[in-house]
Parts: structure tokens; C-alpha cells; sequence
């Protein structure tokens, strides 16, 4: 998982929880730019100590484990429990944005 899906997540559990990302300010101690960066992909990196004060202000952990290894049935059953997306959850613009140095290394390419 990389850190514009760890955004997503973070988003979506901001939602689920009924908290503003104003709200989250006031529990994490984390700005508001930031938090709106976060969760639409435009932060670069974030510290871990920021990262796990904006999942606890949501209700959500941080688990380490090795690469490849499938859900737990933990995970699984947890999933499971969690309510359908709404279909104004799952209708969202995003916008993908190019660099300069991206689209000339594609243009070279062909």
C-alpha cells in the first residue's frame, strides 16, 4: 500500500466516522492543508508519528506484516462487517496529475 492509498483510507474512515477534517485538526494536532494534501494524494511523505495521530483520530490502526502475504482472517471478516460504500462514495472525480518530466520521458519512449 503506498501513501495516496493510505490517503484514500484515511479519507474514507474520516467519512465513515462523521468527523471534518477540521475535527480531525483538533484531534491529531495536525494542520488542515496537510490533512487535505494527505487525502487526496499530494503529499510527498509524511512522518509516522503525524500518520498514526491522524488514523487514531479516526478510528483506524496500522499494521506491519511482510510483503505478499494475503488478508488474515481477521481482515477478512472485518471487511465483511463493514456497511456497502454509498453510491456518492463510489462516484468520485479524481484527478490524476502529470509531471512535465513524465510526459516527455512517455513521448521519447514511442
Amino acid at each position: 500500500m503506498d501513501l495516496f492509498e493510505l490517503g484514500q483510507e484515511f479519507r474514507a474512515a474520516r467519512i465513515a466516522a462523521n468527523k471534518t477534517q477540521q475535527e480531525v485538526v483538533g484531534l491529531s494536532g495536525v494542520a488542515r492543508a496537510r490533512i487535505s494534501r494527505f487525502e487526496t494524494g499530494q503529499f510527498p511523505e509524511i512522518g509516522a508519528v503525524k500518520l498514526l495521530s491522524l488514523f487514531e483520530a479516526v478510528g483506524l490502526e496500522l499494521f506491519a506484516r511482510p510483503i505478499g502475504q494475503g488478508p488474515t482472517l481477521d481482515d477478512i471478516l472485518a471487511e465483511r462487517r463493514m456497511p456497502a460504500p454509498s453510491v456518492r462514495e463510489t462516484r468520485r472525480r479524481v484527478r490524476v496529475r502529470h509531471s512535465k518530466v513524465n510526459v516527455k520521458t512517455r513521448r521519447k519512449n514511442w
